[in-house]
């Protein structure tokens, strides 16, 4: 998982709370046995909207990896 310009090691199971304003993305690496399936994002306390609409994309942003 990238977290604005670090990587942080994740796997089945792992819990990661991430500040207001980071920047995160994620991938699996390319030989792991395993596609990415399943990725739960929940941020705040209070109901979210049926299409969350607070984040935006940044194609500029180069990966961290």
């Amino acid at each position: 998982m990238g977290l604005d310009g670090d990587i942080v090691d994740v796997g089945p199971g792992s819990v990661v709370r991430v500040g207001q304003g980071v920047w995160r993305t994620w991938r699996c690496l390319p030989d792991s046995p395993e596609q990415l399936r399943w990725l739960c994002i929940r941020a705040g306390g209070y109901p979210l909207p049926e299409f969350p609409d607070d984040s935006e994309r940044d194609e500029a942003r180069p990966s961290p990896w």
